[in-house]
């Protein structure tokens, strides 16, 4: 039953050069936990991810609440990427925070979205990476 609305805000998608970053290494039981549970709360599939809109990558990662401290490792891709490969980017909640829809959780899905994330690199926005 889904119980809240998604809040989309009203923005542009990121350019396809823009860096997304998602917090973890998105081992696949992880992300089938997070998108079901975004499915039951919204009614929609979805694993969040921060956009590099503004600074870099390190800064993003410090100032996100949803990464900080909270992950020892990350993984990048781009939204060019992402949209290549049938990804659709939402632009939901506090800038810069997006999600990934995703239109089932089957083994296929889960691959091609790992394929469009660079391995698991050391956090860069986590205290004593600096």
């Amino acid at each position: 039953m889904v119980t809240r609305f998604l809040a989309i805000r009203g923005e542009d998608p990121p350019d396809d050069a823009v860096m997304i970053v998602r917090a973890g290494v998105m081992a696949p039981e992880s992300l089938r936990r997070t998108a079901t549970d975004s499915f039951e709360d919204f009614g929609v599939y979805l694993v969040s991810v921060e956009a590099v809109l503004e600074g870099t990558v390190e800064e993003t990662c410090r100032k996100s609440p949803r990464i900080g401290d909270r992950y020892g490792k990350v993984r990048l891709s781009t939204a060019g990427r992402l949209r290549a490969a049938g990804f659709v980017l939402l632009a939901t909640f506090d800038r810069p925070h997006y999600d990934i829809a995703l239109p089932d959780l089957s083994d296929a899905i889960l691959m091609r979205l790992d394929g469009c994330f660079d391995a698991p690199i050391p956090n860069p926005g986590k205290s004593g990476s600096r």
